[in-house]
């Protein structure tokens, strides 16, 4: 027994001495076969604090890296940071959220702002610059608890299965403060500040001649004793950047025909017109003829919201060829008294601005024309992805744009399944889903610029890649066991050649819960032998752009 347990520490001595030495080789081993960095990777930046980038930002800090996390909002949480205030109002048409910033032409640079300076009060500068998320006060979560929980702190034995979205706020909150990252933690640790909260990212460039990356960064004050806005510019050098902001970026304003018009027309000092971003709380629609224009989840869930309060309910659907699981999940869920109606072909001009919409027509698809609406809510999703805005000269910023010319600029076969970009691998994104997969992508993250693990080349991960990278993209919607797997196979390969902790795969219980709650949730419009992986991947392959289909909601307004 006791010459057993010797041979083991042996072999992990060997195992360890071999894996340290192949370590430092990654930064010099010329290999064809293998992403080599210009230099060791020692100091990164996290862009957004949510629950993926808090996450990626802790295990970065792990592993001894110098790191930065930026975040524009006073407070973690990304999308969980619920606020009573509303984004700035959407722009119609679409104005393209790849509009450069007004940058200082020297920095490090400080402005002050006064009420009303260059047109905007000091609480629209402020909500331009943080961005209130899109989030009602009623809002739950479409996941079970079981598939919404960040490692390292837990809900309460007791809370529900279906969480509220303040639950998942003070859970986000936890763990930011268990890992020392939240907006008023004072952390013992030596060296400068981790957290650099209402902090803006303006631009990510790449130094070719110094292989760094330069962020441009914006902060905003508030300074209540003077009634002004501080604002600060300055840049930052990094080895590499984690992008991890989100696809909910700018509200999406579909193109039909007299919107700007009827985007104009308000009921006292109230517009008749909005998008979803700005939803907070149903009583407001008390008793009003209320018209949805979208049939995805926002749509579904904003209408069982309003549906108590209302005196009728509408909602506009496009008639889209394919219905894939999460659209035929929220019509379903819609509430018994919604009246659905086809696609809206266009507004008719209306007389005059200031008496709301009530009196104007408005002609659908199929040739009819309605009118008495006294709201609309335009729950038609939000601009997305993109790899190459061009005020980055082709590199990738952290902004996800979703204007369509934009779309096909953004291809799942530019990142490996890690979050790398392929191209230069020294920035990565937070493609997964948080909850379950992040705590995976994140350690990758850290294994990869550490030097215990390593990735292929860009022409060895094409190979790799060919065609199966949107597949892997998809399921991260569903169940994930096959991107589950790969990741923890993945990963405990490289620790065992390159040294590292293992990994384990979630517990087998929580995809079972998960299972189940997805027949309840869909409302039984899916078995659970549905549930199975091949028949997940055959309804994939009908539809072209799955990913697309699941993560945006403009398909189905």
């Amino acid at each position: 027994m006791e010459l057993a347990k010797l041979s083991l520490v042996l072999l992990s001595i060997a195992l360890c001495a071999v894996a340290q030495a192949q370590s430092q080789n990654v930064f010099e081993e010329p290999q064809q076969a293998w992403t080599v960095f210009h230099h060791p990777i020692r100091r990164v930046a996290v862009v957004g604090a949510g629950p993926s980038g808090l996450q990626a930002a802790a295990k970065l800090i792990e592993h001894n890296f110098t790191v930065r996390l930026f975040e524009a909002a006073e407070h973690p949480g990304g999308i969980w940071h619920y606020s009573e205030e509303t984004p700035l109002r959407e722009a119609y048409p679409d104005k393209p959220i790849e509009h450069a910033a007004d940058i200082p032409i020297k920095i490090p640079a400080t402005r002050y702002y006064c009420e009303g300076d260059n047109g905007l009060t000091l609480d629209d500068r402020w909500r331009q610059h943080w961005r209130p998320r899109p989030m009602w006060d009623n809002l739950h979560a479409n996941s079970p608890k079981a598939s919404t929980e960040l490692p390292d702190v837990q809900y309460d034995r007791d809370a529900p299965w279906v969480l509220s979205q303040h639950a998942i706020q003070r859970h986000v909150r936890s763990y930011a403060s268990h890992h020392c990252l939240n907006s008023n933690d004072r952390c013992p640790a030596a060296g400068p500040p981790v957290v650099s909260y209402s902090t803006r990212v303006e631009k990510v460039e790449k130094d070719t001649k110094e292989h760094k990356w330069i962020l441009t960064l914006r902060r905003l004050e508030r300074l209540r004793e003077s009634n002004r806005i501080l604002e600060e510019w300055w840049t930052e050098t990094f080895d590499a950047v984690v992008l991890a902001t989100g696809p909910y970026v700018s509200a999406h304003v579909p193109d039909i025909e007299g919107i700007v018009d009827w985007s104009k027309a308000k009921e006292g000092e109230r517009y008749s017109m909005c998008h979803s971003q700005s939803y907070r709380h149903p009583e407001r629609y008390e008793n009003k003829t209320i018209l949805l224009v979208g049939a995805s989840i926002s749509a579904s869930e904003i209408a069982r919201d309003i549906g108590p309060f209302v005196h009728r309910l509408l909602a506009s659907v496009r008639d889209t060829p394919n219905r894939p699981g999460v659209r035929q999940r929220s019509l379903t869920r819609f509430p018994a008294i919604t009246e659905f109606i086809p696609e809206i072909a266009s507004f008719e001009p209306l007389q005059k601005h200031g008496d709301g919409i009530r009196k104007g027509k408005i002609h659908l698809v199929n040739g009819s024309v309605m009118q008495g609406v006294d709201e609309i809510i335009l729950a038609t999703g939000f601009q997305g992805y993109s790899l190459y805005p061009p005020n980055t000269s082709g590199l990738p910023l952290l902004h996800f744009l979703r204007s369509n010319p934009c779309r096909t600029t953004w291809r799942p076969q530019n990142l490996y399944f890690t979050g790398h970009w392929i191209p230069d691998s020294t920035i990565a994104y937070t493609n997964r889903r948080p909850w379950t997969l992040g705590r995976y992508q994140s350690y990758a993250f850290a294994k990869v610029w550490e030097g215990s693990a390593r990735l292929p080349s860009p022409e060895q991960i094409e190979k790799q890649e060919h065609g199966s990278a949107s597949r892997s993209y998809w399921l991260d919607m569903w169940l994930a066991e096959a991107v589950f797997r790969r990741f923890v196979s993945w990963l405990n390969d490289a620790s065992l050649e390159h040294g590292g902790r293992f990994v384990q795969p979630p517990p087998i219980e929580n995809l079972e819960l998960f299972r189940y709650y997805t027949v309840v949730h869909l409302n039984n419009t899916v078995r659970l032998e549905d549930l199975d992986m091949p028949s997940l991947l055959s309804k994939q392959s009908a539809t072209e752009d799955a990913w697309n289909e699941m993560v945006y909601e403009d398909a189905d307004w």
